[in-house]
């Protein structure tokens, strides 16, 4: 355990105690909330995330659920029961139900709804960049993006079992573009959603079954994968539903893939490294770093207002 000069306590033993990888930060004095914090497909643990929410005082779980020790080395069936572990964790240390808030980006937002969906726990749920529909897993241990693509497996399991995603579908056009070493954009690497009603639900999450507030922020410009699309199978669930708890979907015009995580230095470019290739981000790289903040401006006052909190008597 070790304390910043910024007012935070990061504690990583709780966690090895509990089963699972990550970092719990909390504030000096406690908090009544907690979130947990889950990134995306770079893998490893989003501890400045954390330490960013335990400023705005919630305590919170930076979660590592592949690409780090003693997590799978890839995003290939990861356990669902796996993120229960690190709720559970929360649990042991007073938060109740509904006091415990999830927050993803891009695949770390498909995780975040996926998890809230299961666990009544959870009161709050926030997906930036993220998806309403289970995509495949990701191997990178099989080389170049497109080999990567082509390499079968689910992302995530339920005792054991896989869950039905959405595939990927690796087009000449985009095997080329690899080829001369252009940029790509990852989104064209997705099947299309399913136009079969029954099959769009079976790939699509839940959301309906969570017990609290869901906040869906989209890329208008995202060109990793169509987080504004994906997302509206999310919002068009939960509208069905008449979800009785706060939610909405919010999708940000001319922005691009990286507006998850608290603000950081201005972003000069809507390129960046991926396995063997150049990704295209997406968006207006000015607007994409006020993105940024205007979305965790939004994130740490939906946690604020969707997680309870203890009144004095």
């Amino acid at each position: 355990m070790s304390r910043t000069n910024r007012g935070v306590t990061r504690n990583r033993q709780v966690c090895r105690s509990h089963g699972v990888t990550g970092v719990l930060v909390e504030p000096r004095g406690g908090s009544e909330r907690a979130v947990v914090v889950l990134g995306g497909s770079e893998g490893g643990m989003h501890e400045r995330d954390a330490v960013a929410l335990a400023e705005e005082g919630f305590t919170a779980l930076a979660l590592a659920y592949f690409g780090a020790h003693d997590v799978p080395p890839v995003l290939v069936d990861v356990p669902l029961e796996y993120f229960t572990r690190a709720l559970d964790l929360l649990e042991s240390r007073g938060f109740g139900p509904g006091s415990i808030g999830l927050l993803g980006g891009s695949r770390g937002g498909e995780a975040a709804l996926l998890v809230g969906s299961r666990d009544e726990r959870v009161g709050s749920v926030v997906s930036v960049v993220g998806s309403g529909v289970v995509t495949q897993g990701i191997d990178y241990r099989a080389g170049r993006l497109d080999r990567i693509l082509r390499t079968p497996g689910p992302a995530w399991t339920v005792g054991g079992e896989p869950v039905p995603f959405l595939p990927y579908a690796v087009s000449p056009e985009l095997v080329d573009l690899i080829e001369r070493h252009e940029p790509v954009a990852l989104r064209d690497a997705f099947a299309p959603l399913p136009a079969d009603p029954a099959e769009l639900d079976r790939v699509s999450i839940p959301v309906e079954r969570i017990r609290g507030g869901v906040l869906l922020v989209s890329a208008a410009d995202d060109q990793m994968w169509d987080s504004p699309g994906y997302s509206a199978v999310a919002a068009e669930r939960l509208r069905r539903a008449q979800h009785p708890y706060p939610w909405a979907h919010v999708i940000l015009p001319g922005v691009g893939h990286m507006i998850a995580g608290p603000p950081g230095g201005a972003f000069t470019t809507s390129l960046g490294p991926g396995p063997g290739v150049t990704f295209r981000h997406g968006g207006e790289p000015v607007l994409t770093t006020y993105a940024r903040k205007e979305t965790w401006s939004r994130t740490t006052g939906f946690l604020r207002y969707t997680l309870p909190r203890d009144e004095p008597a």
